[in-house]
């Protein structure tokens, strides 16, 4: 458990990667045994109240939780009714240099949303424009 993190990394992948992978907290999260790159929650509450106050990271409750693994690149993996399971192909257990890429696909999403934003805006800006061109007739 003593890995070396990259340099640089978002304190959210470390953390997380942190928890998954301490065995003390198995019976509230652990990695999946049917695969290396996801995690399960298997108690939920007990998560709230053991893991989520100790992590300011991972946000105030379970649904702040859960709507930030998605901007970092996390997917909900359908497994057994009642467990949550996310997965992420760079979050490897035994292999927490792979972050690294986890954090560059998520810096290249947030430029991808800025762009699509401004070019929304922009567009947006000349539809307004045209319409007060015909108001002025």
């Amino acid at each position: 458990m003593g890995y070396n993190f990259p340099r640089g990394l978002s304190s959210f992948y470390i953390k997380l990667y942190q928890v998954v992978d301490d065995p003390s907290s198995d019976a509230i999260i652990s990695w999946s045994e049917e695969s290396n790159n996801s995690f399960i929650i298997w108690n939920v509450g007990e998560f709230c109240t053991t893991i989520l106050p100790n992590y300011r990271e991972f946000g105030i409750n379970f649904s702040r939780f859960f709507s930030k693994l998605r901007p970092h690149g996390f997917q909900r993996v359908r497994g057994m009714p009642g467990l949550m399971e996310f997965g992420h192909e760079d979050f490897v257990r035994d292999s927490p240099e792979r972050l690294k890429n986890m954090a560059v696909e998520s810096l290249s999403a947030k430029r991808r949303a800025k762009r699509a934003a401004k070019a929304k805006a922009k567009k947006a800006r000349v539809q307004v424009e045209c319409l007060l061109q015909h108001l002025r007739i």
